[in-house]
């Protein structure tokens, strides 16, 4: 369903555009859609970009990460954390 109205949708704008085209205000039409569209698209980015979570926000890592994450560490240390945590959620 969603495909068959997306092309009636396509077809009905297409035709409009002919009919524009036919009358000579095809021009004058793309002169102002055109730039508002973009501005348009370019406000609504920026909305979405001031909205979005910083990446400074997040939680911090599990225990088990960080283990992990330093290679100093042994496989030993790393299991022992893994460990624990998976014990720590079961309870």
């Amino acid at each position: 369903m969603r495909t068959a109205s997306r092309v009636l949708v396509v077809g009905w704008l297409l035709a409009a555009l002919v009919v524009l085209g036919t009358n000579g205000r095809l021009p004058t039409y793309l002169a102002w859609t055109l730039p508002s569209s973009a501005l348009l698209l370019g406000a609504r980015a920026l909305v979405r970009q001031q909205l979005a979570p910083s990446r400074y926000n997040r939680p911090p890592l599990p225990e088990r990460h960080r283990v992990a994450d330093d290679l100093r560490r042994p496989l030993a240390d790393v299991i022992a954390a893994a460990g624990r945590e998976a014990t720590a959620g079961q309870q």
